[in-house]
């Protein structure tokens, strides 16, 4: 069976998954809603429902935050279920992305703070004791993270490293993996500046990018890292929303 007959399958899911991405429009019509609760309520009835079934308004930006990650972990887990078998390990490390920041704290020697001690893929490298917490990334997926750590190598660096080494052997799939590494290089180098923080522009840049890769290279594994990078996009600026409201009505009401 050809590559693109295996891919078939994960392509038609990944299209229509693609297809309920949130538009602009959709975006500036949230934008006008009043607080949280009103806010989840307006979502629930759009194609960010997946992504916002069961929040509450009465829980902390925490916990909102929490259910985003966990949830985008598990997207990426059922993406890699839609391909063949061997391509999982190539698109699994992107829930790894959103997580980085978080590590980098951990590995610098910081105290956990509380909402990573509820974050089941944050908590086993949450010890106090940082030869513990050393150990545990050791034995994780996020053993080169530990690595790269001791070697003074910035963390995205050495995400991208680890990401190349699961590519194919195939100089055809290759080429669209290739062009999605440098994509992404350049945006962690500019968000590792904090130059992405000073604009859109960036993000816009990523956004165009990665839709480029899905479209080129679609029947192959760089099309479903790609969605996958344009949800985690999506889902940066649904986190955005939703703290901006959360973290108002918990400072209005005396939870900050």
């Amino acid at each position: 069976m050809s590559q693109r007959a295996c891919f078939a399958y994960a392509q038609a899911r990944l299209q229509a998954r693609h297809g309920m991405r949130p538009t602009e429009q959709l975006w500036r019509r949230l934008a006008s809603t009043g607080d949280l609760a009103n806010f989840l309520q307006q979502a629930q009835r759009t194609t960010l429902r997946p992504w916002v079934l069961g929040m509450q308004a009465t829980q902390t930006s925490h916990v909102l935050e929490l259910s985003l990650r966990q949830r985008f972990r598990n997207y990426t887990d059922e993406v890699a279920r839609w391909l063949p078998g061997h391509w999982g390990a190539v698109v699994r490390p992107v829930k790894r992305l959103l997580d980085l920041p978080a590590l980098q704290h951990l590995l610098s020697g910081e105290t956990a703070p509380h909402w990573m001690l509820e974050d089941t893929g944050l908590l086993p490298f949450t010890s106090e004791n940082m030869a513990s917490r050393l150990e545990a990334l050791r034995n994780s997926d996020c053993d080169y993270l530990a690595i790269a750590w001791q070697h003074g190598e910035p963390q995205s660096k050495a995400w991208l490293e680890q990401w190349r080494h699961q590519w194919p052997d195939s100089r055809h799939l290759v080429k669209g993996l290739a062009h999605l590494g440098r994509l992404l290089q350049q945006y962690l180098q500019v968000a590792g500046s904090g130059q992405a923080a000073t604009g859109g522009l960036p993000r816009h840049q990523l956004v165009m990018g990665l839709n480029y890769v899905f479209r080129r290279y679609s029947f192959e594994p760089a099309a479903a890292c790609a969605h996958l990078g344009l949800i985690a996009l999506d889902l940066e600026k649904l986190r955005g929303v939703l703290l901006q409201r959360a973290l108002f009505a918990e400072t209005a009401g005396g939870r900050a």
